[in-house]
């Protein structure tokens, strides 16, 4: 695998995966699932009274929030992040009946491990899947709440990593592969070469994770909202969430102004965020979290 590290890191607008959020109506069954694979929990946030209108919903809402990490840690990867909405209740989610119910968005949780089987030995479904611009085996699981979730075996060989299962990727739809290439290189993500009809993306600064995304034209734009059980959005580190957003008008993006999400609970006492939507509709979150929070893994250049 070839990963080149950027040239002006400091010029990237998104250093990091921070997380990607699942909505989930079993919270506790969902806990177990991860914390099986390796992702285990390590901060808990219970919000009695958020404005969630930044998301779509509304000014008063209660969740509790579980971050779960694999063994690198929160510094050095990024977390799934369960949500058990209360008020308002967490949503089913319904396939639209309509394009076959083929959707846009975000549609599986990606996992890696040198090998997948011994991660789940009971994992029936195996495939083929893009990751990294390369197809890969993989096992197909579905969580608590019926997501598709990928096990795939990828081993990176050179990068010094505790053992167990990794958080690698998230597996997107998109419309147009172009269109959601150029909107993606407004934030920093570079192309990974690799099949027609597929798009790996991936971050200078964070190279062991990828969104990957498979093109299929005639897709509906997802109809979920914020509090829609399963994968809803993805949230990414800048290091000056009010910089970042100049830099996106200037590009000629559309984008909301910054605001304060309080979370008590943590130690940080919340985060400052500007949510932005892809071409598709995906939810993308930009989080202010500087370089010096972060430890990602630099992989050599060179042919792996």
């Amino acid at each position: 695998m070839t990963i080149q590290s950027a040239a002006r890191p400091d010029l990237a607008l998104v250093h990091a995966v921070l997380h990607c959020n699942v909505n989930t109506l079993h919270l506790a069954e969902a806990g177990a699932f991860w914390t099986a694979l390796g992702l285990r929990e390590r901060m808990r946030s219970h919000s009695d009274d958020t404005d969630a209108r930044p998301l779509g919903l509304v000014d008063h809402t209660v969740s509790d929030t579980v971050f779960h990490w694999d063994e690198r840690g929160p510094r050095a990867a990024p977390a799934v992040e369960l949500v058990a909405w209360y008020e308002p209740i967490t949503q089913a989610r319904v396939v639209p009946s309509d394009h076959d119910g083929r959707v846009t968005g975000f549609h599986a949780v990606g996992i890696r491990a040198a090998e997948p089987a011994d991660l789940v030995p009971e994992a029936g479904l195996r495939e083929e899947v893009v990751v990294q611009g390369r197809r890969v085996p993989a096992l197909l699981l579905t969580d608590p709440d019926g997501d598709p979730v990928e096990v795939v075996q990828v081993d990176l060989g050179t990068v010094d990593e505790p053992a167990g299962g990794k958080f690698s990727h998230v597996r997107l739809v998109s419309t147009d592969l172009a269109a959601t290439a150029a909107w993606y290189a407004c934030l920093g993500f570079e192309v990974v070469p690799g099949p027609a009809g597929t798009l790996s993306l991936r971050l200078p600064e964070d190279p062991t994770f990828s969104l990957e995304f498979t093109e299929d034209r005639t897709a509906m734009r997802h109809p979920w909202q914020a509090n829609t059980q399963g994968l809803y959005r993805i949230a990414l580190a800048v290091e000056d969430v009010h910089d970042a957003h100049r830099s996106l008008v200037d590009q000629g993006l559309a984008v909301p102004d910054p605001v304060w999400i309080p979370m008590a609970d943590t130690p940080t006492g919340g985060f400052t965020i500007v949510v932005l939507s892809d071409p598709d509709g995906a939810v993308v979150e930009l989080v202010e979290r500087p370089r010096a929070e972060v430890r990602r893994p630099l992989l050599p250049r060179g042919d792996g």
